[in-house]
């Protein structure tokens, strides 16, 4: 169970809508000392609280000698964004929040960084420590390979079965993917659409089906 405090569900702005938005491709790692304390960096990919559990218990089992693992996760964008840190033990503040600043200043999403620590025997300060784990996301994003990902939504539309060779092929020309169908009485499908292409999916399927069918969004 994820115990990180929660910073904000936030509600982004449209403008967000049209921009994309970058993640690891997989995990990196960066390591260094800081007056005797061993610090490493972990940079994962992650789509769920799930996964960010996940990840955290590989480190722990990995690293089980370690003082704290502190951390902090951006999953999901828009009205969906999720924003979590946690400072393990560290004082308020000094961990997770400096690594989230990173995260939140290069645009990521769907990204964890955990900052490992091994205590050297020196405290560092507050100052310290928050220049520490700001490094171990900082250090660890650079030795990762970044992706670039667009924002996108997610439909149900339903329609008539003689609509529906034309609304695939709508789909396919807009860059969609059609993640499930349920053929009943009527056809419905489940599609991913890049948030920048929504109003003309929309717009053709309103002039294929005329009228006739209905959508909402997921």
């Amino acid at each position: 169970m994820l115990n990180g405090k929660a910073l904000k569900g936030a509600v982004l702005d449209s403008q967000f809508e049209k921009k994309y938005y970058m993640t690891p491709a997989g995990m990196a790692f960066a390591r260094f000392t800081v007056q005797g304390s061993r610090f490493i960096g972990t940079i994962s990919p992650v789509s769920t609280e799930a996964a960010v559990a996940d990840v955290l218990d590989q480190i722990r089992e990995k690293y089980p000698g370690a003082t704290h693992h502190a951390y902090a996760f951006r999953i999901g964008i828009e009205s969906l964004l999720i924003e979590r840190s946690s400072d393990d033990g560290e004082p308020a503040n000094s961990a997770g929040a400096p690594m989230l600043q990173v995260l939140q200043g290069h645009n990521l999403a769907d990204t964890l960084v955990i900052g490992t620590r091994y205590f050297g025997g020196t405290r560092l300060g507050i100052g310290g420590l928050t220049r520490a784990y700001r490094d171990c996301a900082r250090l660890s994003l650079k030795e990762a390979r970044l992706q670039k990902k667009e924002p996108a939504k997610i439909f149900n539309f339903k329609l008539e079965y003689e609509y529906l060779g034309p609304f695939t092929r709508l789909i396919e020309s807009l860059e969609g993917k059609i993640m499930a169908v349920d053929y009943k009485e009527s056809v419905t499908l489940k599609v991913k659409i890049p948030v920048r292409l929504k109003a003309q999916l929309i717009a053709g399927f309103e002039s294929i089906c005329r009228g006739q069918g209905s959508w909402h969004h997921l």
